[in-house]
């Protein structure tokens, strides 16, 4: 017998005398209300095996005490105390690790494995080291007959090789949140490729909890809200009837027939077009499902023949959706050549803005030395205090105009871009996200673009003429002296 199996038959000759067992996930309690010495040698040879297999030595205490292996080499003065020990089970799990990247759980007992299977919630993140099935799964368990699980969960016994897992098109997390509506007192996922059971002896009893499990998180990608409090989750179907109705309870059974449906069923409506799918299937099932029966029992009875209906109605439902969806395609157009051609207009204000102050500067300058030309009453003029304070004023005129051109047309192309925005997500029912962004957003944010260079272009430009008016009097005399 090999040292591991020698440790297991050593855990089930403790537990046969125990008071009481606890197996979780991650260690394995065992307790008794009475130490002898043959319990006493017991608990030394598990310490023993255990460092044998290079795995951390399970703890032992008496009487609450943590003990070592001295105590239990002599232990006349605790004898009769209540005794307990614990194994972590983490490292002795990995020497069963089937996959490179997975999180393996060891359980040495089938009915350890069936308690703690019945405990665990499939949509909320476990306290504690519980394995949270976000990454692949291989639960080992010691006697389990034949294995069996899904893409990511697998379910074997003690020395079964890997199996050969059916792939599926399952939907991500993300992709389910999109679509589904959650409303719940605690952070809740649904994560149907953690869950889902496509190969295996699903109809074993030792199975019938995890299908359980995986039914409802299949389910619960077919609904269009889920509500959840105090561990009580409910679901709201909006079809053609609105139905709200527990997910679960306790009157299912063969759940294990219905995996290959609801894999089928969740596989086709979130492939494309997922809101329009859901929306097919939610209209037989709201008709057909009893709202004072469960979820997964109205599945049971009616998911089958709703599937086939929403596939032979789909063909005709897109092509009335792509009428509709080319008909607003056409109006998003025409309200975002509205918006082009408000921030072409844009520009053309800015630019007559800026030739009007540069004609005006030029006319006033120009009347101001007609009559001046000649060089006593032009010196005059420029060392006037008067012709210094009429260039002071035309530039501080053209600071002025320019803040004003400028702010009220950011401020309009900013306010216009806000309500197009807003009013093009209320129309928008039939095209999608990335039509939306690729044929509407990105042109005018390109047009945005292109506006706010040419307002820093003029801003210059008017910063320039600006320097240039102010120093009107140096500036002419500088240029006459050439």
């Amino acid at each position: 017998m090999s040292t591991i199996e020698s440790l297991f038959d050593e855990f089930d000759q403790l537990c046969a005398k125990s008071a009481k067992v606890t197996e979780e996930s991650f260690r394995l309690t065992v307790e008794g209300s009475t130490l002898d010495k043959s319990l006493a040698t017991r608990l030394l040879h598990i310490r023993t095996l255990s460092e044998k297999l290079s795995i951390s030595l399970p703890s032992v205490l008496i009487d609450g005490n943590q003990t070592d292996d001295d105590d239990l080499r002599q232990p006349d003065h605790n004898l009769g105390k209540s005794w307990r020990v614990v194994l972590a089970k983490d490292e002795l799990a990995k020497q069963f690790s089937a996959r490179i990247a997975e999180k393996t759980v060891l359980f040495l007992s089938v009915n350890g494995f069936e308690q703690w299977v019945g405990k665990v919630d499939p949509f909320t993140k476990p306290v504690g080291y519980s394995p949270d099935f976000s990454d692949p799964t291989t639960i080992r368990v010691r006697g389990l007959e034949s294995g069996f699980g899904g893409e990511s969960l697998w379910v074997l016994p003690l020395y079964e090789s890997p199996p050969s897992t059916v792939e599926s098109r399952l939907p991500n997390d993300v992709a389910v949140h999109e679509l589904v509506h959650i409303n719940a007192d605690e952070l809740i996922r649904i994560r149907p490729r953690s869950w889902a059971l496509n190969w295996g002896d699903l109809a074993s009893p030792k199975a019938v909890m995890l299908c359980r499990l995986g039914a409802m998180v299949l389910a619960s990608c077919l609904v269009q809200e889920i509500r959840r409090e105090q561990k009580r989750t409910d679901v709201t179907l909006r079809g053609t009837k609105r139905l709200s109705l527990p997910l679960a309870s306790s009157t299912e059974d063969n759940l294990h027939k219905i995996l290959p449906i609801l894999i089928e069923a969740v596989e086709w409506v979130y492939e494309e077009r997922p809101e329009t799918r859901l929306k097919l299937v939610m209209d037989r099932l709201s008709i057909d499902v009893d709202p004072s029966q469960s979820m997964l029992i109205g599945i049971q009875n009616y998911l089958s023949g709703a599937l086939q209906q929403a596939r032979d109605s789909y063909t005709f439902v897109i092509l009335d959706r792509k009428d509709a969806y080319h008909k607003e395609m056409r109006e998003l157009m025409k309200d975002m050549k509205s918006q082009a051609d408000l921030y072409a207009a844009k520009v053309r204000e800015l630019v007559t803005s800026l030739t009007r102050d540069i004609l005006g500067i030029l006319v006033l300058i120009g009347f101001s030395f007609i009559g001046k030309f000649d060089a006593i009453h032009l010196n005059q003029m420029l060392m006037s205090h008067e012709f210094s304070l009429l260039s002071k004023m035309l530039a501080s005129y053209l600071i002025l105009s320019c803040a004003l051109v400028m702010f009220t047309t950011e401020r309009d192309a900013a306010m216009a871009y806000k309500e197009i925005k807003k009013w093009l997500e209320v129309l928008q029912h039939y095209t999608s996200r990335a039509d939306y962004q690729v044929q509407v957003i990105e042109p005018i944010d390109k047009r945005r673009f292109f506006l706010f260079c040419v307002m820093f272009v003029i801003g210059f430009i008017y910063l320039i003429i600006a320097l240039f008016v102010w120093n009107l009097p140096f500036v002419v005399k500088l240029l006459l002296t050439q």
